[in-house]
């Protein structure tokens, strides 16, 4: 059994932190704690460089999933350059203001990059029916999905996560993941793992500015991939 890992990463040094560690690749974003945005192209560039398969965030702004026709624009262009930048894939999704996944912004995407080079984030988990969703993204030609199952922490999602690999979803499974948890994740016919392995640090009361920050912690990193490869061993 064998199962990737994925680690949410914002800056160099995490991603520095992420090649100690032995992990699979990242996917880099910006603004963490928002949940994350559009990384910078630096950051990509220096990950690629640094030899480490990237995959990147695409959104516009912190908030829902409904996107604008101008952020549509905006995201298509976004996800062509960091392609073009040596990502691997880019993480995408939309909603509607009903609640579903937005065909509109799925087709604009894979005019633009093609389904191939699309993972289709979290959107998935916040949908009003995220099985309906899978088999049009299937439809599409995507085959890659990040997912929770829908719970807030993906090993309480592991029933609907099972259905998307069923449905032959590469899934990668993301939302509250600590090493405990790959095990039972990966009997669920996972692809990989993802998780943010943060430590917050500099938390001094300020007036003026909050100096806390997030860093991929590298005990914490190295702990995951240990999980994963416990399962190879395993074999």
């Amino acid at each position: 059994m064998t199962l990737s890992t994925e680690i949410c990463a914002s800056t160099i040094r995490d991603v520095a932190v992420s090649v100690e560690a032995g992990v699979d690749r990242v996917e880099l974003c910006s603004v963490w704690k928002a949940g994350g945005i559009t990384p910078g192209i630096v950051v990509v560039q220096s990950a690629v460089a640094m030899g480490m398969e990237v995959r990147a965030l695409i959104r516009p702004r912190e908030g829902t999933f409904v996107h604008s026709r101008s952020e549509l624009v905006w995201s298509t262009e976004e996800a062509k350059l960091m392609l073009d930048c040596g990502a691997d894939r880019v993480v995408v999704g939309g909603l509607t203001e009903e609640g579903r996944l937005d065909e509109r912004y799925l087709e604009a995407m894979c005019e633009a990059v093609g389904p191939e080079q699309l993972v289709w984030h979290r959107a998935i988990d916040m949908s009003e029916d995220a099985m309906a969703d899978v088999e049009l993204l299937l439809n599409a030609g995507v085959i890659s999905v990040l997912s929770s199952g829908g719970a807030a922490r993906a090993v309480e999602g592991l029933d609907r996560l099972q259905r998307m690999a069923d449905l032959g979803m590469d899934v990668v499974a993301g939302g509250g993941v600590r090493p405990k948890d790959v095990k039972a994740l990966a009997e669920a016919g996972v692809e990989a793992v993802h998780a943010s392995c943060r430590l917050t640090t500099g938390c001094q009361a300020s007036p003026l500015f909050d100096d806390a920050v997030h860093p991929v912690d590298p005990d914490k990193a190295m702990a995951l991939v240990d999980a994963a490869q416990h399962l190879s061993h395993e074999d």
